[in-house]
C-alpha cells in the first residue's frame, strides 16, 4: 500500500486490549467519598434494627390507627424516612464511587479491563446477573488497582495480582441476605383485617445482622481500595518520564498531526 503524506491520522489500534478506551479517564481519590459512604453504612447498620425495635414495640399503632396513638405514628413514620434516605443516600454514593474507582484504574493506564465504569454500576439492576457480575466488576477493579502494576517498572501484570478472601466474603454474606430477608417478609406478611401488611418480628434482627456483617466487609474492601490506588498512582507519578523523542527523524511526519499547516508542496519530507 503506498503512503499518503496528506491521509488523515490513523488511529490506534486497540483491539488486543478489550476494544480500547475512546474517553480519557482522569484520576481522583477516593477519599472523602469512601468516609462519607462508611459513615452511611454505619448509620444503616444502627437504624435498622431500631426501626424495627420500634415498630415490634408498637404493632397495634400501625395496624389500628386512632387519634391517642398519632404521637407513636408520626415518630415512627419520622424513623422510617430517615431509615430508607440514609440507605437510598449511602447506596447511590456507593455507585458513584464504583464508577469513579473503575474511571481511575484506566487513569493508571491498565489495558485489557472487561467492564466499563457504565456497566460496573449498570450490572447492580440487571435481573438475575446482579447476582455475581457486581461482583466480578469490583474484582477486576480490585486486582487493577494493584500499585505493583502500575507504570514501566510493574513487576506483574495486573491480571495476575491476588484477590483477598475479604471480598468474596463480602459478596456471600451480602446476597445471603438478600434471600434471607426476602423469605422473613413473606413470612410476616400479614392478611388479616382485609388489608396486606408486613408485620416485623424477631426474625428480622437475622438479617439485621448479616447486613451489618456485609457492611464491615464493604467498609474493609473500601477503605484498602482507596489506599491501593492512592499508592499506585503515587508510583506512575514519580516514575521517569520517557525521553522525547522527535517523530520526524525517524519517518514520515503526519502532516497536521501536531497542528501545524499541512505544506502546499509535494515533497513528502516537509
Amino acid at each position: 500500500m503506498d503512503y499518503s503524506p496528506y491521509a488523515p491520522p490513523q488511529q490506534p489500534n486497540y483491539s488486543a486490549y478489550g476494544g480500547g478506551y475512546p474517553q480519557q479517564h482522569f484520576y481522583k481519590p477516593l477519599g472523602w467519598r469512601t468516609t462519607v459512604i462508611m459513615l452511611g453504612l454505619v448509620g444503616t447498620v444502627l437504624l435498622g434494627p431500631l426501626q424495627t425495635g420500634a415498630s415490634m414495640a408498637f404493632p397495634d399503632a400501625l395496624k389500628n390507627p386512632a387519634p391517642e396513638n398519632i404521637g407513636i405514628i408520626l415518630v415512627l413514620g419520622l424513623l422510617g424516612l430517615v431509615v430508607g434516605g440514609v440507605s437510598i443516600a449511602t447506596w447511590v454514593l456507593f455507585l458513584v464511587w464504583t464508577n469513579l474507582a473503575a474511571k481511575n484504574v484506566r487513569a493508571l493506564g491498565q489495558q485489557g479491563l472487561e467492564y466499563t465504569p457504565g456497566w460496573c454500576v449498570a450490572w447492580w439492576f440487571i435481573p438475575v446477573a446482579y447476582l455475581w457480575k457486581p461482583f466480578l466488576a469490583m474484582r477486576e477493579i480490585w486486582k487493577a488497582s494493584d500499585p505493583d502494576t502500575v507504570g514501566s517498572a510493574a513487576s506483574k501484570p495486573w491480571t495476575e495480582s491476588p484477590v483477598p478472601g475479604t471480598l468474596l466474603a463480602w459478596w456471600l454474606v451480602y446476597i445471603s441476605n438478600g434471600f434471607v430477608t426476602m423469605g422473613i417478609t413473606i413470612a410476616n406478611l400479614d392478611f388479616s383485617g382485609g388489608k396486606v401488611t408486613v408485620t416485623p418480628g424477631p426474625a428480622n434482627f437475622i438479617s439485621h445482622g448479616l447486613l451489618g456483617v456485609a457492611a464491615v466487609f464493604l467498609i474493609i474492601i473500601m477503605r484498602q481500595l482507596a489506599q491501593r490506588q492512592e499508592a499506585a498512582w503515587a508510583r506512575l507519578q514519580s516514575a521517569p518520564a520517557p525521553p522525547a523523542v522527535d517523530a520526524g527523524a525517524y519517518g514520515y511526519r503526519q502532516p497536521g498531526a501536531y497542528g501545524e499547516q499541512r505544506s502546499t508542496s509535494n515533497n513528502p519530507y516537509l
